[in-house]
């Protein structure tokens, strides 16, 4: 009987002392996630100022600039002159500068599109595009002339490396295959202006609505296949493919055993690659923080991770891109010409851009919440 009851007696304490763990481990669950929880984060806020401030408007302004390409472009081509050449090339300048802006946002519309290798696929190839040009066979967008249009195309068409303005304008006028090569320069940036105009149709809520779809609450979560996993994921890929490398460190010689490439810049021909490089990690920093495309501050990533109590990491980011852009105004263009003579600074350029891509690529995400779906490249 004694022993029945020394062992109720050990099951009650226990029992008591379960009851107290499990207690204390929720109070210590609940005092930890104060610090890291966003539950009190607007997210459907943050993706509205994405979508509507800032991604749609981006796009808008792309359209509209190459709507103006389109109009000089045919003016040069009718009437070929130093003055119509002059307005045309000044308007391809800023087509290619608005899409540094939207060229951050390559998921949804842009993505089934494959609106960045329709527009943006570089170094040009200038022997397929003079075949072309002599043959009139060929397809924009096209795997086989994907090198041979776009913006990068355009350039080898309007500024030609070595070429005086007088010299471009004949290509127009007198030389063989003039009225073939004014042929290809339009096609070409009707194919363009078709390829942004979907885009901006389907985010439209006058359009397909994509844009009701990425800011709706159903969206508003961090798991793959939400609308913010999609844009952090084209956010970080863009930055560390496109812009960290494609910019910078393959021209470099980053991914070439150090051998460097400066014919692949951005804008090779054009002569304004820099200019371009840090007007896109300015429009990615602007993203970052919420900025919309009027100036004013809205809900950002650096918000959320504040949410989250990930004010030091949020700091660290602005940090780093900061020295970023610093690092690259430490340079000059033509950048094949930088490349050239004192490449140096232009690898240092590289290293603090690699800062950026660490920060975000792990750490960003890993507070967020957010898995990274897209392969990565070698050397992170």
């Amino acid at each position: 009987m004694t022993h029945v009851l020394s062992r109720a007696r050990w099951l009650s304490v226990a029992l008591a002392a379960i009851v107290a763990m499990v207690t204390v481990a929720a109070c210590d669950s609940v005092g930890s996630s104060d610090s890291d929880d966003d539950s009190d984060f607007d997210r459907v806020a943050l993706l509205q100022n994405y979508g509507s401030n800032i991604i749609l408007p981006s796009y808008e302004t792309l359209a509209a600039d190459v709507a103006d390409l389109n109009a000089s472009a045919e003016a040069f081509v009718a009437t070929p002159s130093q003055e119509t050449l002059a307005d045309v090339q000044a308007d391809l300048k800023a087509a290619r500068m608005a899409w540094q802006a939207a060229s951050l946002y390559q998921f949804g519309p842009a993505e089934s599109l494959t609106l960045r290798s329709a527009l943006n696929t570089y170094p040009t190839d200038e022997e397929q595009i003079d075949s072309n040009i002599a043959s009139g066979e060929y397809t924009f967008g096209s795997i086989s002339d994907r090198a041979a249009g776009g913006f990068p195309a355009l350039g080898y068409l309007l500024h030609d490396t070595g070429a005086t303005d007088a010299e471009i304008v004949a290509a127009y006028t007198s030389e063989a295959n003039a009225e073939s090569r004014g042929t290809y320069l339009l096609e070409n940036i009707n194919f363009i202006q078709e390829n942004v105009d979907q885009v901006v149709t389907e985010w439209s809520p006058d359009g397909e609505d994509y844009l009701g779809m990425f800011t709706s609450e159903a969206n508003a979560g961090t798991d793959v296949g939400s609308s913010l996993g999609m844009l952090i994921n084209a956010y970080v890929k863009h930055y560390e493919r496109f812009l960290r490398d494609g910019k910078i460190g393959i021209p470099a010689g980053v991914r070439s055993a150090g051998v460097p490439r400066p014919s692949s810049t951005e804008a090779a021909h054009s002569g304004y690659s820099l200019e371009l490089a840090i007007a896109n990690v300015r429009a990615f920093k602007r993203l970052y923080l919420g900025e919309t495309v009027e100036g004013q501050d809205g809900p950002g990533i650096d918000d959320n991770l504040e949410a989250r109590g990930a004010g030091d990491l949020d700091t660290e980011i602005v940090s780093a891109l900061d020295a970023t852009i610093s690092a690259l105004q430490d340079l000059n263009d033509p950048l094949a010409n930088q490349i050239e003579t004192n490449n140096e600074p232009v690898l240092t350029a590289f290293q603090e851009m690699q800062s950026v891509v660490a920060l975000m690529k792990a750490d960003m995400t890993s507070v967020l919440g957010i898995t990274i779906t897209f392969q990565d490249n070698d050397g992170d």
